[in-house]
């Protein structure tokens, strides 16, 4: 006879109490949509901030919802290799253009359906024949307590408020979808939604675990009996780590994530026990948020032997419970598990820590303080405690939603609560951005004494103010510090474009053939930096290699005013005279009381020996500039000319 299965009540076992009425969840659900929508009202206003710009604003692979387009999202952009999410965004774009609103409003959709189901998750669990009697009897109101608290939670705001975290919590909707269907039983779907975790975020990888760890504490009672049993399910989900392996092998972010992002595992791993028990802290006492930490810092295991202490003795309280009291173990491995693919010691080199990181682990830690207060409670003293602490989060929700509305709001959250280098720099950036050029100087220059890549925004900015050895000296020292960062990219065609204005054209052109071996054919930097090298070319007065980069570059950008000049002066050189006359004409067009352009396209006609037009383009180029003595001595030329001709 076959061995009874755990999950059947045994006779001697009272069966579960009788289900809620289908009326008493959806009468919670209501209340749960409700709660997470009014915590989040006041952020529909905020606009794009920090990588939304590059997320969805710089985006081409949302530009379209062709799956060739919005499948493949350029490397290293937030969103490589997380095609899904990407997709999303493209259906944002479709529906609502650059309009931040409609991209907030999905957003908090996403985070309301994963209460939801955490709703679900929880109730089914407490129903369970494994779950004592006392806590069965009260499974709906403890699930909707965890997830209210969840739902309103502040320290889940980063993943909800700042659009291009929508990677995070696309994530966890498919993460908690996929142990509800397996809950449930249905495997075709927890597969399913498996596989687009995986290609939601990373951090999926752990999903198929937790499914095997939740059924063999609640539902079986061996691994072996679970696998006899649910084996199709597991293999079904084992297998859409084939398709995360396939996705990771394409080095979606190999400058900002991963062993050779140029941060040792060792140094990560530190940095991650400061981090842990400021997550842990921030779930109790939600304030300060701080949403960006920076980079790791440089740390011994004598400088965070507390925290380090404390995460050890977390473990090993862990792996205790889930021995003798695995159901509260199971909460444990929840917390340790979920945060693990991006808080051990896979380095990611941009991000020491992240509020956003503890989405789905905060969930074992409301559900344990639901399930362990709540029930110790009379029923009235409980709901009267639920809410009174659900409305305090709820306000500092609100609060923390105020500090998206502008990137210099946030940036100042940053260097008041946290201050490195790196929020100096993150400060500085903003200032820049808003032309507040002499309060943005001191902050980066304080900025790289502790935080070397604030180098880059230094040396553009003294770029900017035509500092040109300052920008130099320091861009020049950033590459060689940081030549694995994308903006090294940035850095050696600022170098370039500063050699051009100085006219040392030939070290110009080495900075940006350099340039053109690091950049993809076609992109944004590749098509700027060919124009930089064609204008460095110009400067050597090599027309003939000068003239096929600058029609290469006006194909991408024919409004480049600058750019159209130097080509119709290269092809007047190479004496290419009617190619360098429409070009001239083009130019005229795009600026049409521009005197320079008039004055070339006489020089132009003159040489072709159209004199009378010739000399009606100097004399509106004289018009348009009575100062440009160049013009008034072509003009007085060409008179000469044609009066010699007469």
């Amino acid at each position: 006879m076959p061995r009874r299965r755990q999950t059947e009540p045994s006779p001697s076992r009272p069966g579960p109490p009788t289900p809620a009425p289908r009326s008493a969840i959806w009468l919670r659900a209501a209340i749960l949509i409700a709660a997470g929508a009014l915590a989040y009202a006041n952020s529909l206003s905020s606009p794009f901030i920090f990588d939304d710009e590059a997320t969805v604003v710089e985006n081409a692979g949302i530009r379209s919802l062709s799956p060739t387009v919005a499948l493949f999202p350029h490397r290293e952009a937030p969103t490589a290799g997380r095609p899904v999410v990407n997709v999303s965004f493209a259906i944002n774009y479709a529906l609502d253009g650059l309009d931040p609103v409609g991209y907030r409003i999905a957003n908090i959709v996403i985070h309301l359906a994963c209460g939801l189901l955490l709703l679900g998750i929880v109730r089914r669990t407490l129903e369970l024949p494994t779950i004592p009697t006392w806590l069965r009897e009260r499974s709906l109101d403890l699930a909707c307590a965890s997830a209210l608290l969840w739902l309103v939670h502040p320290l889940n705001s980063e993943a909800v408020d700042y659009i291009t975290q929508r990677t995070e919590s696309m994530m966890a909707l498919c993460y908690l979808a996929t142990l509800y269907c397996a809950i449930r039983g249905w495997i075709t779907a927890a597969i399913a939604c498996c596989a687009i975790g995986m290609a939601s975020k990373e951090s999926m990888v752990t999903a198929p675990l937790i499914v095997v760890l939740y059924d063999r504490v609640f539902r079986y009672d061996s691994l072996a009996r679970a696998w006899r049993e649910r084996r199709l399910l597991y293999g079904g989900l084992s297998a859409t780590w084939v398709l995360l392996a396939l996705i990771v092998s394409t080095g979606p972010r190999v400058h900002s994530a991963g062993f050779s992002a140029g941060v040792s595992p060792w140094t990560y791993l530190l940095n991650q026990a400061v981090m842990i028990g400021r997550y842990l802290w921030l779930a109790i006492w939600p304030r300060p948020l701080v949403l960006m930490y920076g980079p790791p810092r440089p740390l011994a295991l004598t400088d965070v032997l507390p925290q380090a202490m404390l995460v050890l003795a977390l473990l090993a309280a862990t792996v205790v419970a889930l021995v003798k009291r695995p159901q509260i173990g199971f909460l444990g491995v929840w917390f340790f598990l979920t945060l693990a693919p991006t808080s051990t010691i896979v380095p990611i080199a941009t991000e020491a820590g992240a509020e956003r990181r503890m989405y789905l682990p905060l969930i074992a830690l409301v559900a344990a303080a639901a399930v362990t207060i709540g029930p110790r409670l009379r029923k009235t003293v409980a709901v009267g405690l639920l809410l009174a602490v659900s409305a305090v989060l709820m306000v500092q929700t609100g609060l923390r939603n105020r500090e998206y509305r502008s990137s210099l709001v946030m940036a100042d959250t940053v260097l008041d609560r946290w201050p490195t280098g790196f929020s100096h720099a993150l400060v500085g950036i903003e200032l820049a951005k808003q032309e507040r050029h002499a309060d943005a100087l001191p902050h980066l220059q304080q900025a790289v004494a502790t935080y070397p890549p604030a180098r880059f925004n230094l040396g553009a900015e003294l770029f900017s103010r035509g500092d040109l050895d300052g920008a130099i000296r320091e861009l020049q020292r950033f590459v060689q510090e940081q030549p694995q960062l994308l903006d090294a990219v940035s850095a050696r065609t600022i170098i370039g474009r500063a050699l051009v204005a100085k006219r040392q054209y030939a070290a110009a052109e080495e900075q940006l053939r350099l340039v053109l071996t690091m950049t993809t054919q076609g992109s944004d930097a590749y098509v700027a930096a060919v124009g930089h090298l064609a204008d460095s070319l110009f400067g050597q007065e090599k027309f003939g290699d000068a003239a096929p980069l600058y029609r290469s570059y006006l194909a991408s950008r024919p409004d480049d005013a600058a750019a159209r000049r130097n080509y119709a002066m290269t092809l007047f050189n190479t004496g290419a005279l009617d190619a360098a006359a429409s070009e001239a004409q083009a130019l005229l067009r795009l600026k049409p009381n521009d005197a320079t352009g008039h004055d070339l396209l006489g020089r132009i006609l003159a040489s072709s020996g159209r004199l009378d037009e010739a000399r009606a383009e100097f004399e509106r180029a004289v018009r348009a500039d009575p100062n440009d003595e160049q013009a008034r001595a072509d003009l007085a030329l060409v008179l000469r000319m044609s009066a010699k001709r007469d």
